[in-house]
Parts: C-alpha cells; sequence; structure tokens
C-alpha cells in the first residue's frame, strides 16, 4: 500500500500541532512514515485490502482503520441528513433476540423507542433493550448519571445466512459495528456526533452523543476481521497517566477520582459494573488501563503507541482546520484507541504471539470491566478472547463458531426452524457439512440435528421451508 505524504506546508502545520498536542493524557510520539492524507476526509475511498504477514506492518492497518471510520461516518450520498454507516439497507440494525434484523419492517432504531403507541405520560416503557455490555452485560452510567446505550449494525450480506455457510470464512468486506450513545446537552451538541431519539417513553425526544465505536471488518486476506475501535476524547483519563481534564470535566469520571490517579482510593472503584435494568443510577468511574490497547513490552509495542499517536494527531489536526460548518469537522473530537488482527491468518487467534497490533485493546465504554488484559491469562480479554479465530484451514461461520456473534443473532432471528431429511448423519463433523449443504437454500442451518432412522435417516434444522 503506498503512502501517503503531505504537502510541506501542511507537514509544517502537522511538526507544530504535534508539538503541541495531548494524546490521552501524554505527549503524542511522531512517526513521519506513516501519514495521512486530506482525501480521506473530503473524498473517502478506503482501501478494500491490506498486505498479507510480511508484505504489510502496523501503519496499514491503522490507516486502513483510520479510512474507514471516516468513510463510514461521512454524509450519505443518498439521504444527507444520514451518515453512511446509519443508512439501513447498506447497515441493518441489530434486533432484539428472535426477532429478524433483515426484514424491511425492522425498525431503525431498535435500542430506542419502546414504547406502547401513541406515546403519551402514561404510556407504558420498557428498558431499551441494549444498555448492557458484552462483558456479563455490565451497564455504565455518565457522571449524569445517564446510561449508556449500544447499537449494533452489520453490513447486508449477513443477511443471506445459507450462502455465508457454505464457505469456510466470511466474504470480504463484511462488516459489523457497535455503537455507544450518552445523553448530553444543548451546550455540548457541538462537541459530539448527535442524533436525537425517545429513550424514557416520554413524549419528547432527547439528544443523544456518540461516545464510542467499534468497526469489525473481514478482507479476502484478512478473515479473522481487523478489529478496530474509536472513542470520544473527553470520555476518560488513563489510569497511569490522566492528564489535563477537558474544560468541561471527564463524561465518565468525577473530577475527584480523576485527581487522585494514578493512585486512587478504593472508594473510586475503577472500572467496576454491573448488570443493571435502570435508566439512571450511580455515576461510574472509569480510566483507560492501557494506553492505544498496547503495553510497551508488548510485540512492537512502543513503534504500535508511536504509529497510533502519530495517526490521530495528524487526523485531528486536519479535522480541526475545517469549518465548523463541515459535517466532518465533530470527528476532531474523536480518537482511534487501537487496532487489533493476525499475523499468520492460517493459525487460530488463540495463539496470543500471532496477534498483532494493539494486544491489549478495550473501549472504555464498552469493555469497562475488562480493560485488565494479561496476555499470559488463561482467558486474554481482548477481541481475540471472545471472538475466537479457528484459521483459515477451518470453518468460521457454522453456528458453532464463535468468530461472530452478530451473525449467529442474525441467523436466529431469521430462523423459522424446519426438519429436512439429510440422510444418515454419523456425527457433529458430519452434520456441519451435510447439513450446510442440505440447508444452504433453505435460509441455512440453525446447528440442529438429529436422527429419525438409526442409520438411514437424519434431519437438519434448517431456517426456511
Amino acid at each position: 500500500m503506498p503512502r501517503v505524504f503531505e504537502s510541506l506546508p501542511g507537514r509544517c502545520l502537522f511538526l507544530l500541532l504535534l508539538a503541541l498536542s495531548l494524546l490521552g493524557g501524554r505527549a503524542a510520539v511522531a512517526d513521519d512514515s506513516c501519514a495521512a492524507s486530506q482525501s480521506w476526509i473530503t473524498s473517502p475511498n478506503p482501501p478494500g485490502e491490506i498486505p498479507e504477514g510480511s508484505n504489510a506492518d502496523f501503519c496499514d492497518f491503522y490507516q486502513f482503520s483510520w479510512q474507514w471510520f471516516l468513510q463510514l461516518t461521512s454524509p450519505s450520498s443518498s439521504d444527507a441528513s444520514l451518515r453512511n454507516f446509519q443508512v439501513p439497507t447498506s447497515f441493518p440494525v441489530l434486533q432484539a433476540t428472535g426477532t429478524d434484523s433483515c426484514s424491511p419492517n425492522a425498525p431503525k432504531e431498535v435500542m430506542f423507542v419502546r414504547t406502547v403507541k401513541p406515546v403519551a405520560a402514561d404510556t407504558p416503557f420498557n428498558l431499551p433493550d441494549r444498555t448492557g455490555q458484552a462483558a456479563k452485560g455490565a451497564t455504565i452510567y455518565d457522571q449524569d448519571g445517564n446510561v449508556v446505550f449500544y447499537e449494533v449494525r452489520f453490513s447486508r450480506n449477513l443477511c443471506n445466512v445459507g450462502q455465508i455457510q457454505s464457505q469456510p470464512q466470511f466474504p470480504a468486506g463484511t462488516t459489523e459495528m457497535k455503537i455507544a450513545w450518552r445523553i448530553i446537552t444543548d451546550a455540548e451538541k457541538p462537541q459530539y456526533f448527535w442524533i436525537e431519539a425517545n429513550v424514557d417513553g416520554v413524549p419528547g425526544d432527547e439528544l443523544l452523543g456518540m461516545v464510542g465505536f467499534h468497526i469489525v471488518m473481514a478482507t479476502a486476506l484478512h478473515p479473522e476481521f481487523i478489529w478496530a475501535t474509536f472513542e470520544h476524547r473527553a470520555n476518560a483519563p488513563e489510569c497511569a497517566n490522566p492528564g489535563t481534564a477537558p474544560a468541561s470535566g471527564w463524561s465518565f469520571t468525577s473530577a475527584k477520582c480523576a485527581g487522585e490517579l494514578p493512585n486512587p482510593s478504593s472508594d473510586c472503584a475503577f472500572n467496576q459494573a454491573v448488570e443493571s435494568q435502570s435508566l439512571t443510577g450511580t455515576p461510574t468511574e472509569i480510566c483507560r488501563v492501557f494506553h492505544d490497547g498496547t503495553d510497551p513490552s508488548d510485540h512492537e509495542g512502543t513503534d504500535n503507541i508511536a504509529i497510533i499517536d502519530s495517526m490521530n494527531t495528524q487526523i485531528q489536526a486536519m479535522l480541526a482546520a475545517l469549518p465548523s460548518s463541515s459535517p466532518m469537522s465533530v470527528w476532531q473530537n474523536y480518537m482511534m484507541v487501537g487496532a487489533l488482527w493476525e499475523n499468520d491468518v492460517t493459525q487460530p487467534s488463540s495463539t496470543v504471539s500471532n496477534q498483532r497490533g494493539s494486544m491489549r485493546l478495550a473501549n472504555t465504554v464498552m469493555e469497562t470491566t475488562v480493560q485488565n488484559i494479561d496476555l499470559n491469562a488463561t482467558f486474554v480479554s481482548n477481541c481475540f478472547g471472545c471472538h475466537q479465530f479457528a484459521g483459515s484451514g477451518n470453518s468460521n461461520t457454522l453456528p458453532s463458531s464463535s468468530l461472530s456473534h452478530i451473525f449467529d443473532d442474525v441467523m436466529q432471528g431469521q430462523c423459522k426452524a424446519n426438519d429436512v431429511q439429510a440422510g444418515p448423519i454419523w456425527s457433529n463433523q458430519d452434520a456441519q457439512q451435510k447439513c450446510v449443504q442440505t440447508c444452504q437454500n433453505k435460509g441455512g442451518w440453525n446447528g440442529n440435528w438429529k436422527t429419525t432412522e438409526p442409520g438411514v435417516m437424519s434431519v437438519c434444522g434448517c431456517c426456511g421451508g
């Protein structure tokens, strides 16, 4: 992938801003060999691939991640009121469990409206579906005591369950996103990408500001997916290097507890949360455990940190130079935390030494309680700890796989299970061959099978007729 270098005036501006910039409470480190381009913002055209193995370096992956973030968050050419990631024909919203997310009648914002219409003061209200994190449903509250909401979107190709199951890997371009939102005030609107939605069942919409954004994308050479995450810069300080708080304070850290870092008292109870069913609660005290999801002792850790910090500084400077009227200028308030991928995709992701990038990657508002990532532990709580890639020589698309939980939910939402005869099936391994073939044109396989006549006939659970 060719490097893109700025003009001399742009480079001078970059160096000046680099000297003044602080990222996550520490001075940014320059890595002039990994450059960003203004065209990523003005006319995004992100790459569809990254070189494999030794032909790629860390810079390639971070350029890829930032370019896709900027493309997905750019205004849609089909509807200027939406950003690309919000267009439901391209990226449906994952619905509640058991609901067909691919239906043309599926709600566009399932996490928000949960009222019995018409909305009135006495109308029953149910808590939005997604207020819990992936880690045991942990629920977090900002410093105003309001819950954080989560939205999940996916590329529409995942609706083709049978076709995907018939291949061992997800198609190139398969994309999954998770977005975190918190209630903000009118005064905060200029600092956030915001939307309006009813989240409390009372007539009238609330303002929701984006605080986190996961991007997960497969390419032909990286079927393990490239896992990247972004955050609002005012979310929380770093635990070890808290730095200076934003003028309006941290969104998820009190001034008292931030002031005690890096040696907080037990009263602050950093990064602790449990599942809750309430829209309001005690504010959660959060700090970021690993700068750029990296410990300097990790594989190429120092270089990884330098590249991420440099990329963030360059792009934030370009975004800050835009007029405030530009729909892209708001992204100067966001940063890339890091990304994670595999070096050798023929091998499983469980081999930590085969992982590359931000080895301890976690988003403070999406993986709050599992940030203390120990690479030597039996369970490593980074992306590949929960989303396991079996290696490119094995299937990663069947119901028994654990690479994409979203795909499993899409399949279950579509599934109107019917038993379809498949001849004799001798084992689970045999079922993975025969049931996928049997159900390919019948809505896909739901993972179930049973023998109806020993040695003669078995049936597979197909999701269609």
